[in-house]
């Protein structure tokens, strides 16, 4: 593959601008998106840019829409806030447009051989390279100049933003550089005034392994290609501290997770470690051969949810995988994988235009395509994520696809959530226990809820939250249509051990937790679901408050908190879906052989914006050593008559506990090992 803007990779683009329907279609899109600006010298402003974690709404914790330069709009409660720090995040996003389009306006160029689009290119090159000295060093706390510390820049306010937003700059100048269009005078006003200095500042702050390390190296190999400097990009490759060979072998799995445990940031990295890879490409370097980036774009089918989502975990959001469609046109040219994707996308994406290629005219049905009814994929599909220590598991198609996950394993650095052993389980279309997942760093919620255990589905201890730990899957099995999990977390509490077992078979998911404790301590089993809890006319609701349950580590952001008197010892709840198309959509929850002495609660927990808030149940057993909760979860449909349910042996005990279910009284049983 040819390196970018050379007359071999410009001779190419203009022929697949003639043989290529999208990559037509894409170029005029972007004609039509820049027809309003390259006509008129860029007004960029002579702000640094503020942090995008604090453009949110401080209500609800949703991300702002920008109305204008100093006008931000919530899109959950509609208010309009202004001034600071929203006007100098949105300002952060307006440097990141002009870099972007920049290099959109310079393929355009070389697409089309049209000057203006490379003169609009050229003369916000110019502008930061004359103006980029006026911007002062400074950082997210409000330090500026020397006192800013080595995570401050100059047109952003991190080193990692920076980075993100000079590569497609150094892009940009990379294209008009192989045109001829900067004379030797420009090109080394630019390297000397703006790409050299932004280096500097990059490199008061190594960052070892960290997604921000590698869009240090990508900014380091983008500004390697436009200057030529062969140099500078070994160093983006080969430091042993901080380069990309590191960066893989440190921070990514053999299987292709990255280690922070959150698809947002797998993706994140993803996309700077595929500009490294593309800016080798000027040095005749094929990066893309690296076993680990071809995982990093595999690992992702494999994992991904029935939908083609992936859940909210650690610091992430919910991922839909079309989202990325953009990479997975690298994905299919390299590596033939992700075809599925692809063509669910309109192809327009800048890696659509540079490096998609024809797809064939049957479509290829492999794990990964939604909606897929092939007899493989009516297998189960265990995926054991191995660097943050993670199992997901998918069986079956349509309506009757399940899935499930557990963390069990590393903390996951500064992204990291206290969750061991957290359970997450997705079924009939939708996930019904999900991650907290997170808000904007920004917002106070963030380490007040989102990062405690509490927030999570799985226990906690005298409530607290648990420390740093790592766990230990014992199993991940599939034996004759029944899926096993089992995994322990020694560590997450002192002096106790978290043990799980999942079994996966019937449609039902069967849930085994046990917890043994060397001092009576009071467990709570946590369940968090997107759904509204359905009253059970016999159970009492007694009003109760958070600072009941704890006063510290997430418990107070608890409301509504309701204890339920008259329950049985084995008990059936309900929730209706909270969501759209969901009315008849329903999650049966039993709770099996209740512990002695154990309280059921539920409440409203916070969740991410727009749904901003799930349904909770906790099930409390105070001043304990050694407790067993034994769940029974089913997705089914408004008025489908509840299970008949029986535990056959003692919960305690680690074997030879077997659940009987019938459907309905009289309906034939089937007996499980759990």
């Amino acid at each position: 593959m040819d390196g970018i803007g050379t007359p071999a990779w410009t001779q190419r683009l203009r022929t697949r601008m003639r043989d290529c329907d999208w990559v037509k279609r894409g170029v005029e899109q972007w004609k039509v998106r820049l027809s309003a600006q390259v006509n008129r010298p860029p007004d960029i402003p002579l702000l640094g840019g503020g942090w995008s974690h604090r453009y949110i709404c401080p209500d609800d914790g949703a991300a702002l829409v920008r109305v204008d330069r100093h006008h931000h709009e919530c899109p959950c409660c509609l208010r309009i806030w202004s001034g600071s720090p929203w006007d100098e995040a949105a300002l952060a996003e307006e440097h990141n447009r002009f870099a972007y389009d920049a290099r959109l306006a310079a393929v355009v160029y070389a697409a089309s051989g049209e000057a203006v689009y490379a003169q609009w290119a050229k003369s916000v090159l110019l502008f930061y390279a004359r103006h980029y000295d006026r911007f002062p060093l400074h950082d997210i706390f409000g330090k500026v100049g020397g006192e800013a510390g080595k995570y401050g820049a100059k047109v952003q306010n991190q080193t990692l933003s920076e980075a993100s937003w000079i590569y497609p700059l150094a892009q940009a100048c990379t294209i008009l550089r192989h045109a001829s269009m900067l004379s030797a005078g420009e090109l080394d006003e630019i390297g000397e005034r703006l790409f050299r200095p932004v280096v500097r500042v990059i490199d008061r702050n190594p960052r070892d392994r960290s997604n921000w390390q590698t869009y240090h190296n990508a900014a380091l190999a983008a500004i390697a290609e436009a200057l030529g400097d062969v140099g500078l990009l070994k160093r983006a490759l080969d430091d042993a501290a901080n380069g990309l060979y590191y960066q893989m072998e440190s921070g990514v799995g053999e299987d292709g997770f990255w280690f922070e445990g959150a698809w947002s940031y797998h993706f994140y990295t993803l996309e700077a470690q595929a500009v490294i890879a593309w800016a080798a490409m000027g040095f005749g370097e094929k990066l893309y051969e690296h076993p680990r980036m071809r995982a990093m774009f595999d690992i992702p089918l494999k994992a991904m949810l029935p939908d083609g989502t992936f859940p909210a975990l650690h610091d992430s959001k919910v991922v839909d995988i079309r989202s990325y469609a953009h990479l997975y046109e690298w994905a299919y040219a390299f590596y033939g994988i992700g075809e599925e994707i692809v063509r669910s996308s309109d192809r327009g994406s800048l890696y659509g235009v540079l490096f998609g290629v024809t797809l064939p005219g049957v479509i290829t049905v492999g794990k990964g395509c939604a909606g897929e009814t092939s007899a493989a994929s009516q297998a189960a599909a265990i995926t054991v994520l191995s660097k943050p220590g993670m199992v997901s598991v998918t069986c079956g198609t349509g309506e009757g696809a399940q899935a499930l996950l557990v963390d069990y394993g590393e903390h996951g650095d500064w992204h990291g959530h206290y969750d061991k052993l957290n359970l997450l389980y997705y079924a009939r279309g939708r996930s019904w226990l999900a991650d907290a997942g997170m808000v904007p760093y920004g917002h106070k919620l963030h380490k007040a809820w989102y990062v405690h255990t509490a927030a999570h589905n799985t226990v906690t201890v005298n409530g607290r939250s648990q420390q740093e730990a790592c766990g230990r899957l014992r199993k991940a099995v599939s034996e004759a249509g029944i899926i096993r999990v089992e995994a322990e977390a020694l560590n997450a509490y002192e002096g106790v051990r978290l043990d799980r077992r999942l079994t996966l078979a019937g449609g039902l998911l069967v849930d085994v937790f046990r917890v043994t404790a060397d001092e009576p301590s009071t467990v709570d089993w946590v369940m968090h679901t997107q759904g509204n809890p359905v009253e059970a006319p016999p159970v009492r609701y007694t009003a109760d408050s958070a600072e009941s349950l704890s006063d510290t580590d997430g418990y107070p952001h608890l409301r509504q908190v309701r204890r339920l008197e008259g329950l049985p010892d084995d008990w059936m709840l309900e929730w209706s879906w909270n969501g759209e198309g969901g009315e008849d959509e329903r999650l049966q929850v039993y709770g099996m052989a209740a512990p002695r002495g154990a309280i059921v609660y539920l409440a409203e927990s916070p969740f991410m914006p727009p749904v901003q808030v799930r349904s909770a149940c906790i099930r409390r057993v105070p001043s304990c050593t050694r407790t067993t909760f034994v769940t029974v979860f089913r997705a089914c449909r408004k008025g489908d008559a509840p299970l008949s349910l029986r535990l056959i042996g003692d919960p305690s005990d680690s074997d030879g506990l077997l659940l009987e279910v019938r459907d309905g009284e009289q309906g034939e049983a089937m007996l499980w090992t759990v």
